[in-house]
């Protein structure tokens, strides 16, 4: 069956120029002030991403060298690749990277940096590297990294005079506040040609190292690259491993002409950046014709392997290197010389091929989050979960299981959007700095959204409860938010009018512009449907950003009643009557609208009250409502929120609340009444 050829990574080389020399360089890299001559320009890399972006966003997209940080257009590159939705990823060397240029690539959009360490020996490093002191640089790149909330992760190329660092290097790595440390294991090209590689003893000891080592990890994602048969020791470990095409993991085995290509200096397309020969140029045909039509990139679609990697039974699962064997004098589909596994008469362990389950359907909401997996892990990920769904006796697929699921295998982490990407640590505090709790049941949802995006969500989440007067984010506000990120324009918009609504939004980090963004054109949208206009003006979205009404207007009335609310109130009192104005699609609130809107809130608080076995309503509540619920327990923003209530409505003792319209005498005895049933 021909396989989905996703283009999953693909690793640019900007430029072969560099400021070191290291031994192992497949670039074979010249000196800093040489070299660069061809080399693509900003615009032809501009072009090539749009062209990427055409077909899919979901690609990640490695910028190397050579060392990427010479040039001196980086930056304009990683932006135009975020604009477009592309992760965008720098692999360094680390030594360029001071606090200037760190905080430059973050906001350009950067989603993260590799950072290439070989050693925790200083001089055996520096040597590796060909530049003195450099290992110090690199150990102060991290760490300027992990300063200014820039993920990194730590490449490591083993070789015979390194390997007994291994556990030292995964140490190190937790230690240093990487989300990701990549095994290389070299392939002897380049400069590295006249290297001695590891042996394939040594080699195999690694690879069971690297998965004994995963599997007692939950805060650190360990990968072997340039080593498929790391998924053969995978499977032999265990046969349902996470790591494996047998269990749906699309990024497993070698990704050559599969999922990955890498792009020259100059333009030319490789499979493989240890596989030399070109399969065409982006300076003479467009990439995607390579991609779909390079015979390189068939014949590793569709491979026929010779010798015992033909007789494997992991041949689709691993498939063995095909650049060892071509670097040895050999050709693509030779044995790969460095596996020491002996092929044995137990069937050919296939993929995972997803069929559909009858006894189980999904959710909506679930199918929607299943689409923001990356797509390597997406038939993994729907296995999985019918399988959990199927063992709880239930017939759905919900977000709620695929939460479950994401906690129980990463904890607080959760694996990047793209191959390698860098994860994104989930706030390990019951209450932020703000003094916001989160719910279980809303920590469990930010857990199954991509990394890349969780911290935007979260402050967003945050910035919008404490803007309502919430005590917490709960699931009703991300879904909330969810509902208002997928809203598409419905109305033509003037020029200056994006220019205004860019102008307010500049400064908001990308992550966050996902969510506000489209509720804002939403709601400016609004205001020129009430002047019956069509076409939005800068006008609409002025009295947005102005008023923060989101297109609801207010009634005299009723703008009065909740101006003569109290403090501590107000704004969540404003904002929860807008948003249940645009909810009903009313387009102004009254006096009447917001009573309802009251009664209907505390008529649920009720509910809640009878729920924690309250039978009156008294100030013992609090109380009751904290052995209840663990996020109030030791919560001071709670408590200093509950004595301001208590202060305000013993000052109304014998007053009906008019003023207000939250305490008047009906509803407290209609409230009373209830609690008593």
């Amino acid at each position: 069956m021909q396989p989905m050829n996703d283009l999953f990574l693909i690793a640019i080389n900007l430029t072969r120029r560099c400021n070191l020399a290291c031994e192992h360089c497949y670039m074979d890299a010249e000196a800093r002030l040489d070299g660069g001559e061809g080399e693509l320009t900003t615009d032809e890399v501009k072009a090539l991403l749009d062209e990427i972006c055409s077909r899919s966003n979901e690609t990640m997209v490695v910028l190397t060298g050579g060392e990427p940080l010479i040039r001196q257009d980086i930056e304009t590159l990683v932006e135009h690749g975020s604009q477009l939705g592309l992760s965008m990823v720098i692999g360094t060397n680390g030594v360029l990277l001071d606090e200037a240029r760190v905080k430059s690539l973050k906001a350009a959009g950067a989603m993260g940096v590799g950072i290439s360490l070989d050693s925790l020996d200083p001089s055996h490093h520096d040597a590796f590297r060909g530049c003195n002191g450099s290992w110090e640089k690199t150990l102060n790149g991290m760490e300027l990294c992990r300063l200014n909330d820039l993920p990194f992760q730590v490449h490591f190329s083993v070789t015979e005079k390194n390997a007994h660092e291994v556990q030292s290097m995964i140490d190190f790595t937790k230690a240093s506040g990487a989300h990701v440390l990549n095994i290389f294991f070299l392939v002897c090209t380049g400069r590295g040609e006249s290297m001695s590689d590891i042996t394939p003893y040594r080699y195999e000891q690694v690879l069971q190292q690297l998965v004994e080592a995963q599997e007692q990890t939950q805060d650190l994602i360990i990968r072997a690259r340039c080593a498929p048969h790391y998924k053969r020791v995978a499977y032999q470990h265990n046969s349902e491993s996470t790591l494996t095409r047998a269990e749906g993991y699309e990024g497993g085995g070698c990704l050559a002409g599969l999922h990955y290509c890498r792009i020259t200096p100059e333009g030319g397309v490789t499979a493989c950046p240890y596989i030399p020969d070109e399969d065409g140029s982006i300076r003479k045909e467009s990439f995607w014709q390579i991609w779909d039509n390079a015979p390189t990139f068939k014949q590793l679609r569709n491979p026929t392997l010779n010798g015992k990697c033909g007789q494997c039974e992991f041949q689709k699962l691993c498939g063995g290197c095909r650049a060892r064997p071509l670097a040895m004098g050999g050709s693509l589909m030779d044995t790969d010389p460095w596996c020491s596994h002996t092929p044995s008469s137990v069937a050919m362990i296939e993929p995972l091929v997803v069929t559909a389950n009858n006894q189980v359907t999904w959710s909506a909401e679930a199918e929607k989050r299943l689409e923001r997996v990356p797509g390597f892990l997406r038939k993994m990920v729907r296995k999985r979960a019918e399988a959990h769904v199927a063992e709880l006796g239930e017939s759905t697929v919900t977000t709620e299981h695929m939460a479950t699921l994401a906690a129980r295998r990463f904890g607080d982490k959760f694996p990047g959007q793209r191959p390698g990407m860098p994860t994104m640590e989930l706030p390990k505090q019951r209450h932020s700095s703000s003094g916001l709790a989160w719910t279980r049941e809303a920590k469990e949802h930010l857990e199954t959204i991509p990394s890349f995006l969780r911290e935007g969500v979260f402050q967003v989440a945050e910035d919008v409860a404490r803007s309502e007067g919430r005590l917490e984010v709960n699931m009703q506000l991300l879904k909330r938010l969810d509902e208002e990120s997928s809203q598409e324009r419905t109305l033509p918009w003037h020029a200056a009018s994006e220019q205004c609504l860019e102008d307010f939004l500049s400064a908001r980090p990308m992550q966050a512009r996902i969510f506000i963004q489209p509720s804002m054109e939403a709601a400016a949208e609004r205001e020129a449907k009430l002047r019956n206009a069509i076409i939005v003006l800068p006008e609409d979205v002025a009295k947005v950003i102005k008023t923060e009404l989101a297109g609801v207007e207010w009634d005299s009335d009723a703008l009065k009643r909740v101006e003569s609310a109290p403090d501590f109130v107000r704004a969540g009192i404003k904002k929860a009557a807008e948003f249940n104005a645009r909810r009903e699609g009313l387009k102004k609130i009254d006096s009447d609208s917001l009573t309802r809107f009251r009664n209907k809130a505390m008529m649920r608080a009720v509910k809640r009250m009878k729920g924690f076995g309250m039978n009156e309503l008294s100030f013992d509540g609090f109380a009751i409502a904290q052995k209840k619920v663990p996020r109030l327990q030791e919560n001071s923003q709670a408590e200093k929120r509950f004595a301001e209530i208590q202060e305000y409505v013993e000052s109304k003792q014998g007053e009906d609340g008019s003023g207000l319209g939250l305490l008047d005498q009906k509803l407290m005895d209609k409230m009373k009444a209830e609690l008593k049933q």
